[in-house]
């Protein structure tokens, strides 16, 4: 009997605190342009200040100061430990707040068209009869363009995955 409370209540805990993950640091090359990955996660730090997220694609400039103050303060938000340094520029793309597990947000590619840099951002989202944890999230991703002080033309694109 005990056993089987254990077991249950593990199981509770697991669909209701939602699965997690979290990838840190990857370099990416894209189409044209290579980024670097700092962070990607379905639940952010504060999860109180984002339970009702919404959708944002934001950018940060290393050579401007209240760039990097914003920063610093959407980091501390979103993620653990010490706030990156950084030259160039950090992109933070938040898909908003979703009511189960199975959404992901994710840098497609990068590419440089001369004066500014195209972001194709992709939002997948779990298809039809798919079994998702019965918890709210919401997934963020968060690069570097290394060296790159370009404007940031942003294109979504989004797909249902299949089960």
């Amino acid at each position: 009997m005990k056993i089987r409370t254990i077991i249950f209540t593990l199981l509770g805990l697991a669909l209701f605190s939602g699965c997690a993950t979290t990838t840190t640091q990857k370099e990416v090359r894209g189409a044209d342009s290579s980024y670097k990955l700092i962070k990607a996660s379905q639940v952010p730090v504060d999860y109180l200040e984002y339970s009702e997220g919404k959708q944002e694609f934001l950018v940060y400039y290393s050579d401007t100061d209240s760039d990097l103050e914003a920063f610093s303060a959407e980091y501390q938000k979103l993620a653990d430990g010490e706030v990156p340094q950084f030259e160039g520029s950090m992109i933070i793309a938040k898909s908003g707040t979703k009511p189960n597990g199975g959404y992901k947000i994710s840098i497609q590619s990068v590419k440089d068209i001369g004066r500014y840099n195209e972001v194709t951002i992709l939002l997948e989202s779990p298809g039809e009869g798919c079994l998702a944890t019965a918890a709210l999230i919401n997934p963020y991703v968060i690069v570097l363009l290394e060296d790159n002080h370009k404007d940031v033309k942003f294109i979504q694109k989004s797909v249902k995955v299949d089960c």
